[in-house]
């Protein structure tokens, strides 16, 4: 394509004559001009509506098919290739997802179809193959109250009733789609510490699991026309190859190796499911990682790893960046990840658990892991390590303004203080179900939004503790870490604080991602193990040799 605006959201149609995408509206030249000229600042929150058009793949023409007073998000396509399906906004910025709601075009007729006026914040949106019903994945209950766990919804007409299927089970779901006859959905679930795909038919309402196993499914797609099943499967093993999923068996059939050749060398930690009772009698799951070379009779310093979201969960085969388990294991370090109270795969009332109280019991959850971890014997009480990223991150300045039991700690894009934190943050809607309200509201909710604040228990804080956030973060900015930082630096604790340039809520540059391992790992063998660290970093890393004869770099 030569289009003028960035193309987003492709779909081929069935025959793959054509392609459908999205795209933001152009400025006229005018106004072009004179934003790259610089003689207009652009209004903040300033976000064009994307539109949807069509490419004929022999010709490369294009020509448009939506657009209006309203931004399109979410388009998918029928499976016949007949009907666009999209949800149409007031704007594209992306804390009013909410107020989105489905449409439907014809690609022949133009008509347009309005499905859905609610608040649900619909996505993965899909028609059955007779394109009489959609259903579409949201975040309230049957009622529409928000703030709820990730259900599928089945809706059998145009401005018809709602149906939340599977409504009392605790299972998050990711992803689905239609089987080949319409008469079931293919679901992607989430029970916590394991993703699996599975079958739901509509009319018996029976609920039948396809794959088994500790393992995770990620970036599942479904193929009616072939009939196949493809994801990506990730386990203690492997990062994840590509599979093809045998529908009636559950068995995977690998159609990429590209990870056993770099593994093969390479010792690998055993992954574990745990349980822990925490308070008020709660149980609470959690992935233990083995150190390398695990000796039953020893304790070992323990890395306390909390997840983002925090509506999401730590699962098997946890293989990130921003956690590198297997990099921590084969330093000596025992690892737990505890998926508290407030995230997914749980049900609705252990996710809402952090309705009107962000820390209400998950920093219990965590703690309550920990001492289990002790109890057994794995860890070592004296040599406690908390670190986590965005949610993960918000956890890790709560628990080091909560206790001072943790020997050095690393907070990655935390929040501080949650009334700055909503006005900043890209992202606002669900918050304000957290602390009750929003902070700019007639009689707002300021002590609850105070009392879950981390910045004002930092004089509490003793624990060395790095800070990290990306200079170009929206989610949570890095003024939530310089407050952090701050705070413990008034304190007296050793701190240090690091904000990438240019960089959003997650580092994507690699050599940034690599020194935040190394600085912390180096800073919890000082703080924790009080042995020497050396920086592992590649040849390109290294300074470049100067000629001693021309003093010229070769």
């Amino acid at each position: 394509t030569t289009h003028p605006t960035k193309v987003e959201s492709l779909h081929w149609s069935p025959d793959s004559k054509r392609i459908y995408f999205v795209a933001p509206a152009e400025r006229d030249a005018q106004t072009k001009h004179l934003l790259e000229a610089d003689w207009v600042i652009p209004a903040y929150d300033d976000y064009r509506h994307r539109e949807i058009w069509q490419l004929d793949v022999g010709s490369g023409a294009t020509r448009q098919l939506v657009a209006g007073d309203f931004s399109v998000r979410r388009l998918s396509l029928s499976r016949d290739g007949t009907q666009l399906v999209y949800a149409r906004a007031p704007d594209h910025a992306l804390n009013r997802g909410h107020e989105a709601d489905v449409w439907t075009t014809s690609v022949t007729t133009g008509e347009h179809v309005r499905w859905t006026r609610n608040d649900y914040a619909e996505y993965d949106l899909a028609l059955a193959p007779d394109n009489r019903t959609l259903a579409f994945v949201a975040t309230v209950n049957a009622s529409g109250a928000p703030y709820y766990e990730d259900k599928v919804f089945v809706q059998r007409a145009a401005g018809g009733a709602v149906e939340r299927l599977l409504p009392d089970s605790t299972m998050e779901i990711i992803r689905f789609a239609w089987d080949q006859t319409g008469a079931g959905l293919y679901l992607l679930g989430n029970t916590g510490l394991r993703t699996h795909l599975y079958h739901y038919e509509l009319t018996s309402g029976q609920l039948r699991e396809i794959t088994r196993g500790d393992l995770t499914l990620k970036d599942w797609q479904f193929d009616a026309v072939a009939n196949r099943h493809v994801a990506i499967r990730v386990d203690a093993t492997t990062p994840g190859d590509v599979v093809l999923i045998d529908p009636d068996s559950g068995t995977f059939e690998p159609l990429t190796d590209v990870y056993a050749p770099l593994l093969a060398d390479i010792a690998l930690p055993q992954q574990q499911a745990v349980r822990w009772r925490s308070r008020g009698g709660a149980t609470i799951e959690g992935l233990l990682v083995y150190p390398i070379d695990y000796d039953a009779g020893k304790r070992y310093p323990l890395a306390v790893v909390t997840h983002g979201g925090p509506r999401s969960s730590s699962q098997f085969g946890s293989w990130n960046r921003t956690r590198y388990v297997a990099v921590l294991a084969g330093q000596g370090y025992a690892v737990l990840l505890p998926n508290h109270r407030g995230g997914t795969g749980y049900g609705d009332a252990f996710m809402r658990d952090m309705i009107k109280g962000y820390f209400n019991n998950a920093h219990h959850d965590v703690m309550a892991g920990v001492d289990a971890m002790i109890k057994r014997g794995i860890a070592d009480p004296d040599q406690l390590i908390a670190m986590g990223w965005s949610a993960g991150g918000h956890m890790v300045n709560k628990l080091i303004t909560f206790t001072d039991r943790f020997a050095a700690a690393s907070s990655g894009a935390g929040a501080a203080d949650w009334l700055s934190m909503y006005a900043e943050s890209d992202v606002r809607f669900n918050r304000q179900w957290v602390f009750g309200g929003e902070p700019w509201q007639r009689r707002a909710p300021v002590a609850r939004f105070r009392r879950d604040s981390s910045i004002q228990e930092a004089w509490r804080v003793t624990t060395p503790t790095l800070f990290f956030s990306g200079e170009n973060d929206v989610r949570v900015p890095p003024t939530q870490s310089i407050m952090m930082y701050r705070g413990v630096r008034a304190a007296g604790a050793p701190t240090a604080l690091y904000v990438a340039d240019g960089q959003p809520h997650n580092y994507r540059k690699p050599s940034f991602q690599l020194f935040k391992i190394n600085r912390e790992l180096a800073w919890y063998a000082q703080h924790v193990r009080q042995v020497p660290y050396d920086a592992v970093l590649p040849a390109a890393a290294n300074p470049p040799q100067t000629d001693p004869a021309t003093k010229e770099s070769p």
